[in-house]
């Protein structure tokens, strides 16, 4: 079964994650993959709402975006508004081949129908020493904790079946023939949140994250009933309740053959 996210719904108050979360390590590694050569031409598919399309474009990178949801480009317009921006899938980009010289995903892979397609077109639209970089999760390393995955319960089932692995995704870029396939962590989220602060500021909010978005409204609620009941307990004993997670974000790449 494949789970989808409704992104033009959640579209208003997806910018909220750099907001509250630590991607230093993600741009960090947007930075040195992308390059100081102002010729480089980037393409990021599942740009979303252009907030790593302005951290490049303002370096003076030559960048395009493409997303399938109108929404998240009307935010992209006006976050990045002289990047090019193109509506359109993945498994099908709708631009002429060898064009650019890196094309970057940023958690947007697990939500491809079609992953070793949209690698494949990624490849399609390179030039010949052209690189690939995809950043996500790994749920499948087994050595994430958080509290989404132990208060929602279908969502780390969810999440191995959203997500391939890293070696998965080397595995696909090998199969196509890209050549110093490689992956390493590039970010680690560590997170202590109060559960009360959480639920006053809207930090459960069904949009905030695709993992929540994705669970039907009674999962939802479930998984909100159980640390609103965990809270009370806690508060009952005169304790506070914190919920805490510990995430790693990993980036694989590959590069075309010269």
């Amino acid at each position: 079964m494949f789970h989808s996210v409704d992104y033009n719904a959640i579209a208003r108050t997806y910018d909220r994650r750099y907001v509250e979360n630590d991607y230093s390590g993600v741009e960090e590694a947007l930075v040195a993959f992308v390059g100081q050569d102002l010729r480089t031409r980037v393409l990021e598919v599942g740009c979303g709402t252009g907030h790593w399309l302005r951290l490049i474009a303002e370096r003076g990178v030559r960048a395009t975006g493409l997303d399938a949801s109108e929404n998240m480009l009307v935010y992209a317009r006006a976050q990045a508004s002289a990047v090019p921006l193109v509506r359109g899938v993945a498994e099908h980009l709708p631009l002429a081949g060898e064009t650019f010289e890196r094309v970057f995903y940023i958690n947007a892979i697990h939500h491809f129908r079609g992953k070793i397609e949209a690698l494949a077109e990624a490849k399609r639209v390179l030039r010949r020493g052209g690189q690939i970089m995809t950043v996500g999760l790994d749920p499948h390393v087994g050595v994430d904790h958080w509290y989404i995955y132990e208060y929602f319960e279908p969502v780390l089932e969810i999440d191995r079946r959203r997500y391939p692995a890293s070696r998965q995704i080397r595995e696909w870029m090998q199969a196509l023939q890209l050549a110093d396939v490689r992956t390493r962590e590039v970010q680690h989220l560590p997170v202590r949140l109060s559960a009360r602060v959480a639920i006053d500021q809207g930090r459960l909010d069904k949009g905030v994250t695709s993992q929540l978005s994705v669970l039907t409204d009674e999962e939802y609620q479930r998984g909100v009933e159980r640390i609103r009941g965990a809270l009370k307990a806690a508060e009952a004993r005169g304790e506070s309740l914190y919920l805490n997670a510990d995430l790693r974000l990993y980036a694989t790449l590959g590069s075309v053959p010269s």
